[in-house]
């Protein structure tokens, strides 16, 4: 798994858990902004963490993850920002647009 977000050069990765309807939830909302944003399902990279458990080790997201719909944004295969989209589900816009002013502008 690190491997691939080593090879990320610019991108969002969206880490959920199928069985969560908090994850489904952000990750609609994230995929409805990109889309309004222009940007297409090339820059989005979903991580199922039931099937991909290696990510709890990474050190950016050791402690963060809980299966809410966790996001980062990564440039030159680091991650440079996470964020939990899908916990509280009146902050999921906001999160998402906050994610994608990082994504865009560093």
């Amino acid at each position: 798994m690190t491997t691939d977000i080593a090879s990320v050069r610019h991108g969002i990765i969206f880490l959920m858990a199928e069985w969560s309807g908090s994850a489904q939830m952000a990750k609609k909302q994230l995929t409805d902004i990109l889309a309004h944003h222009h940007l297409t399902s090339q820059h989005l990279i979903c991580i199922d963490v039931d099937r991909e458990p290696s990510v709890y080790d990474l050190p950016e997201f050791a402690g963060k993850i809980h299966g809410n719909g966790e996001a980062a944004v990564v440039r030159d295969g680091r991650i440079v920002f996470v964020t939990s989209l899908g916990k509280n589900k009146n902050l999921i816009h906001e999160r998402c647009e906050e994610l994608l002013r990082f994504y865009e502008h560093g």
